[in-house]
Parts: structure tokens; sequence; C-alpha cells
């Protein structure tokens, strides 16, 4: 199986802090169509727009559509920090809810279970997981308990720094570290966006990854105490190759067009 991660476009009418997120999400699609029509799934991880506003998502939608991916790679999209629930809701009808109203769901793949799961809590940038979403959540992966299991957030569930310089990631690490305990012989990756950086690892024998933004890509640093800068370093987004036994992500720098290719002797 061939998944796209693509996160944090934050699109807008407006240019954002001298970078026009509209032409580099437009960018990140037209390469996916050049390279990439043979995936079987995109998503976008949150932060879909800047201020969650409804003229922002009849952007978003628009760019979606006149690039006419193939209905399959429709990207499935969960949100982030920056998003707005009720205006999300009015233009993404199809987009499935839980009980509550939050904006999770699952899709089955084959023997594959792709959970994804609302973080957003109005006028906060930190991550918020409540006790209904982690009763759905939990509830999920019980009925999966016979499939592989992918889960995508948009905050990260765990620091990714000193565990207390992230104030900005999930608040309910710790409730969410338990249900992950309970399953984490399922559950294969957890991909998150949010803090605009590469970063993958483990996390109680669960592999994680998250691309940087399209929109405005960070860079981190451990040399004193963890902290984020911009760098001018190119967007990406994520190309995933999952088999039996392996699980691979690669980075696709697509401002990256001029390419030297080796030719295959």
């Amino acid at each position: 199986m061939k998944l796209l991660h693509l996160s944090d476009p934050h699109i807008e009418p407006d240019i954002l802090h001298g970078i026009d997120s509209q032409l580099r999400f437009k960018k990140a699609l037209e390469h996916i169509k050049k390279n990439h029509l043979d995936s079987d799934l995109f998503v976008i991880s949150g932060d879909i727009t800047h201020f969650g506003s409804e003229d922002a998502y009849k952007i978003f939608l628009d760019i979606i559509k006149e690039e006419r991916l193939p209905t399959k790679l429709f990207p499935k999209l969960i949100i982030g920090n920056h998003d707005n629930r009720v205006n999300f809701k009015k233009s993404f009808t199809k987009t499935k809810t839980d009980e509550n109203g939050f904006i999770q769901y699952t899709e089955a793949f084959e023997n594959k279970l792709f959970i994804f799961l609302d973080t957003n809590k109005p006028e906060t940038d930190s991550g918020y997981f409540c006790e209904n979403r982690q009763r759905w959540f939990e509830n999920e992966l019980k009925k999966g308990i016979d499939k592989s299991i992918y889960i995508f957030m948009h905050h990260n569930p765990l620091a990714l720094g000193d565990k207390n310089s992230d104030k900005i990631g999930l608040i309910q690490k710790d409730e969410f570290k338990k249900i992950l305990l309970k399953y984490n012989k399922n559950i294969k990756h957890l991909f998150f966006g949010h803090q605009h950086i590469t970063v993958s690892g483990q996390y109680l024998g669960i592999t994680f990854s998250s691309p940087r933004s399209t929109w405005s890509p960070l860079v981190s640093n451990f040399s004193n105490k963890y902290r984020l800068g911009t760098a001018n370093t190119d967007p990406n987004y994520n190309v995933v190759l999952i088999k039996e036994n392996s699980l691979v992500v690669h980075s696709e720098d697509f401002l990256k067009t001029d390419i030297n290719w080796f030719e295959n002797e």
C-alpha cells in the first residue's frame, strides 16, 4: 500500500508572513499528480486553513477541484488548532463525525484500519482529547482488534524535546498513553503534523512520523533547549510505503523539480 501524508497547508485568501500558502499547496498537488497517482490514500492532517474562515475552506476546495485528482485521492481530512470545526462541517458535509460531533472516523483498507482523530479545542494551539473522544477512540480500537491499525491526528501525542518544553502538543498525553499501551500490539504507526518539522521515531513500541508544513516549514534545535525557528527550509509531504513486514516513510521536497536522475544500468 502507498499513502500520502501532507500537513498544515494553512490556506488563506491573503499572503501569510510573506509566503503564499495557496501557491505552495497547488505545487504540492501538482507534484502528487505527476508522481503519485498510484497511491491508495491521501491524508491531510489538519491546519487546513490558518483562521478557519468559510472563505478559506472554499479556496481549499476550489484548489482540490482544479487539480482534478482521481476520486480515490480526494484527501481524507482532519482538523488542527487553526481550523474551525463549525465552518469545516459546513464545507465538508461528507466528512464523517462521531456521535458527539467531533470530526473522528475510520476507514478500512483490506486488513488495515485507519483511525482519524479530532484534537481541536477552540482558541488554543494545544491539543485536546476529551473523555468523549477518548471513549470513541478506544471503542474503535476494540472493533479493529483483528486488523493492523494506523492513526492520524494533528497534535503530537508525545513531547518532541524535553517533556516540559512542549506547550502546544497534546495536553492529555497521559490518558492517550494509557490507551495506546492497551492496543500497541495492533497499532502500527502514528501520523501527526502541527509542529511543522520532519520528525520520526518510536513511542511505546509504535513508530511515528510527521512531515513539515507545506506553507511554513520549521527547523528544531536541541543545543540548549528545544526550540523552533525558520531557515528557508523546503516544504514537504511524506510518501509512506506499507508492506507486510515493513513501513517506510520518504520525504518529498516537492519544490525541488530540477533533478538529475541516475539512469538504470
